[in-house]
């Protein structure tokens, strides 16, 4: 996907028509535009979000004024009034054109607009045509999951990564993997499929398995009151998370309280890590005594077998392979081993037939053999069991007694910022404690949620067994029987599927973050993507969370956009090179940002001003005067194809005119004007 040009008509605080040429050249993947607080950047962030999918971020206020202030209050009652998004880009040779607007009649001083149209065209070999459905053609060639990577505030980024954020980060990573359709399966069809099965088998093989289906209905609607549990816990962990960052954010900014929320952050960011060591091995425990608890029981029977396998062989009650073929050859020979001849109906030929019948099959004493090994074996099984558990229970106590003394440090802190004498600073301590004491009890309750889930799955599964092992007459309703028990392993193999490869992303993702991390970060910090599929950032490669700042969250954001925008090349050049059918998504996307050093220091600017163009092929950066200075604006100008400069014009009186410098020459920046609106100049490069 390649941008190359956007076109404004009466967008929001753009008067008219504006138009931005994105196109760049190799080498150069920059396009700058710079503009103060107010001048339109976010909106026209938001421009390139909106044409694509109708939408605003989260930030933008009033996102019901879509047409421009000015153009509105101009129009007479009844006159019609319109504003619309034109995007044009290149995508695999194709030329695209999107063009999304509003057209209203203007009936009152508010904006009351109908629902905004949307015309997409392709241009192939100089011959256009209208695409029946536009969205759906844009969603297959950027997926509405991605945009965040690719369209963002760089000031607001970290919010991708924590809280709420990293269910949707995990998303678009199966968007662009092409999991969801392996996901759709597990959670829809499949399910589906089984369900209408397991119906038509249950009115077909009478009461038992009519009994198993409804028993599992039942844990079913259980399993559905869970997952709508932990959707909600899980959202009132995060509002209590983000109410907690606040307090210790402004307690941070308390002179006197500062000292000790410093301490406290460190003790924290100990507490949850040792908090989440204590849980792994709770679980470990628990896994261990569900798959091997069974040997501790044990003790005294492996003993008695081996004692009762080997007194049988000493009084030979236990044949063997060796003696049963002895007994045949003198049988045959018919004679004894002392010469005596064994006649058949004589008695001694009568007692060896006893004695060989008696021997039984030729295995019974390797299978005897090897019960009395096995016997044996659990010996150092329940001895192995038995240490392991000890080593877990050393572990647990330790990490017990270090959470109690992390936990009378931070109470000792609490204590002591409530005797500072400051009434704003108590206030925020007992906020701050109100919600982490709601969000520990949230989070407790998600655990034990989760564990209920778990259980009912595992009794889902049993019955599931239990279903296709049912003994059933009807031979229509035993094939359904076989069909339910298809679907099913079907169903499990795409589990582990998605499980395998969802894993495999993640380390890939995880070590490509890694590199361009070190690339910006001047601190010795390892940045982690968890399971989760949070980001973290480690003091040390295998140590205790960083206590990082707002700056490094940013770089650490920025880090994974551009792991993103390298696996996403990837997979678009792997596709190039098969003919093979391919569920991963893929694509040359650019990178339109805001705000990339809104909270970055000047060593920090710099190092990302240099790393910007490496994220992808083309990027387009909205950034104020103060955000590009000396070498950082040397950084962009030197990679930047084109720039522009926003214009804001002011009716305000008294207000002074500003310029900006660009390629040492003074660009007007700040201008008088009969009223307040945005005009979009391209500078000469």
């Amino acid at each position: 996907m390649k941008l190359l040009k956007l076109t404004v008509d009466n967008f929001r605080v753009f008067h008219g028509r504006h138009v931005l040429r994105l196109d760049v050249t190799d080498g150069k993947p920059a396009v700058l535009i710079f503009g103060m607080n107010g001048a339109g950047k976010t909106t026209l962030l938001n421009a390139f979000t909106w044409a694509l999918y109708g939408t605003f971020t989260s930030d933008v206020e009033h996102q019901e004024r879509i047409i421009n202030d000015r153009a509105w209050a101009d129009a007479a009652f009844g006159a019609s009034v319109h504003a619309g998004v034109k995007l044009e880009f290149e995508h695999e040779g194709v030329l695209v054109t999107v063009l999304r607007e509003v057209r209203a009649i203007k009936d009152s001083e508010g904006q009351d607009l109908p629902r905004p149209t949307l015309t997409v065209t392709e241009t192939r070999h100089g011959e256009s045509s209208e695409v029946k459905n536009g969205q759906d053609r844009i969603e297959k060639i950027l997926p509405e999951g991605l945009r965040r990577f690719f369209f963002f505030n760089g000031e607001r980024m970290e919010r991708m990564f924590t809280g709420d954020g990293t269910g949707d980060v995990q998303d678009a990573i199966k968007t662009l993997m092409g999991l969801e359709m392996i996901e759709r399966a597990i959670d829809v069809h499949l399910p589906a499929a089984s369900r209408k099965l397991t119906a038509a088998a249950k009115k077909l093989g009478g009461g038992r398995l009519q009994q198993i289906a409804d028993t599992q209905d039942q844990l079913e609607q259980q399993k559905l009151a869970i997952d709508r549990e932990l959707l909600k816990l899980s959202a009132d962990v995060s509002a209590y998370q983000r109410e907690v960052e606040a307090a210790e954010k402004a307690l941070l900014e308390n002179g006197q309280a500062a000292p000790l929320q410093k301490r406290r952050v460190r003790l924290a960011k100990e507490l949850e890590q040792e908090k989440n060591r204590y849980q792994e091995l709770q679980d470990k425990q628990r896994r261990v005594l569900a798959e091997r608890g069974f040997i501790a029981f044990t003790a005294g029977i492996d003993q008695a077998v081996i004692d009762l396998a080997e007194g049988m062989r000493r009084r030979q009650e236990l044949p063997s392979g060796i003696q049963r073929d002895y007994i045949t050859g003198l049988l045959e020979d018919g004679y004894c081993m002392c010469g005596t001849p064994v006649p058949a109906g004589s008695p001694a030929h009568t007692a060896l037939l006893e004695r060989l019948e008696n021997a039984g099959l030729a295995d019974v004493q390797a299978r005897w053999m090897n019960l009395r090994g096995n016997a044996a074996r659990l010996i150092d099984a329940r001895k192995a069991l038995l240490d392991e558990l000890r080593e877990i229970s050393a572990e647990l106590q330790a990490i017990e007694a270090k959470i109690n003394d992390l936990d009378a440090e931070e109470s000792d802190i609490a204590r002591q910022l409530k005797g500072v004498d400051v009434v704003d600073v108590q206030k925020l301590e007992d906020r701050r404690k109100e919600f982490d004491d709601k969000r520990i009890e949230a989070l407790g309750a998600h655990r034990d949620a989760k564990r209920g889930k778990e259980h009912l799955d595992e009794e889902i599964t049993r019955l599931r067994r239990q279903f296709h092992a049912a003994k059933v007459e009807d031979t229509e309703a035993q094939n359904l029987q076989r069909q339910v028990a298809l679907v099913d392993e079907v169903l499990e193999a795409f589990r582990r599927i998605l499980e395998v490869r969802t894993a495999e992303v993640r380390q890939q993702l995880d070590a490509k973050v890694k590199g361009v991390f070190s690339r910006i970060c001047i601190k010795p910090f390892t940045p982690e993507l968890t399971p989760n599929f949070e980001l973290k950032l480690h003091a040390t490669t295998a140590g205790p969370a960083a206590i990082r700042s707002t700056g490094e969250n940013q770089i650490l954001g920025l880090s994974f956009v551009g792991a993103v925008s390298e696996m996403a090349k990837e997979i678009h050049n792997r596709k190039q090179k098969t003919d093979e059918a391919n569920l991963d998504e893929g694509g040359i996307y650019p990178v339109v940002m805001d705000a990339p050093f809104g909270n970055l220091d000047i060593e920090y600017q710099d190092q990302v001003a240099e790393s910007l163009p490496q994220l992808t092929s083309q990027i387009v950066t909205l950034l104020s005067q103060s955000q590009a200075r000396g070498r950082v604006l040397e950084h962009l100008q030197t990679a930047a194809s084109r720039i522009y400069v926003l214009r804001s014009v002011t009716s305000k009186e008294g207000a002074k005119e500003q310029n900006i410098t660009i390629n040492d020459r003074a660009v007007p920046y700040v201008s008088r004007g009969d009223f307040e609106h945005t005009v979009l100049e391209e500078v000469t490069v």
